[in-house]
């Protein structure tokens, strides 16, 4: 009777199991690359993680500081390899709602200087915290913060 039971697990229950734990990877993969795209918002992976949503209050800090914020997170990232940071003011926006700005900026690192290579950066216009941070167009690119 065991080994019968041990048997229907294994053909039924564990298929099953890996196909669901599949699609729900499938899923937040396809939320996460979907977020890299549009406005700032919270995604599976963030609300998994923990993360709360975005702070409550005035919007005070400017875009020239959300500027230098995102700018400081590429410089502690990468070190003496980046050599230059180009702020993206085409690209870059403000969501005037939930008070997020959105910084994009074309780097410039040291062994990949043909590459094309940018960042974005979600900072919070009320406290300055760094919501979400992306580097892409490297080889190993950096998904999420």
């Amino acid at each position: 009777m065991a080994k019968q039971q041990q048997g229907v697990f294994r053909r039924v229950v564990v298929p099953i199991g890996s196909v669901i734990v599949f699609i729900a990877g499938l899923i937040i993969f396809v939320d996460e690359y979907s977020a890299a795209t549009g406005e700032f918002r919270l995604t599976i992976w963030d609300k998994l993680q923990g993360r709360t949503a975005v702070p409550i209050g005035r919007g005070e800090v400017s875009q020239q500081l959300a500027i230098e914020i995102c700018k400081q997170q590429a410089r502690v990232d990468f070190g003496r390899d980046l050599l230059q940071v180009d702020f993206d003011q085409r690209s870059s926006r403000y969501n005037m709602e939930i008070k997020v700005h959105t910084i994009f900026a074309d780097l410039v690192i040291k062994d990949s200087e043909r590459d094309p290579i940018y960042i974005r950066c979600d900072i919070s216009a009320v406290n300055r915290e760094i919501l979400q941070y992306r580097v892409k167009g490297m080889k190993g690119f950096y998904f999420f913060q």
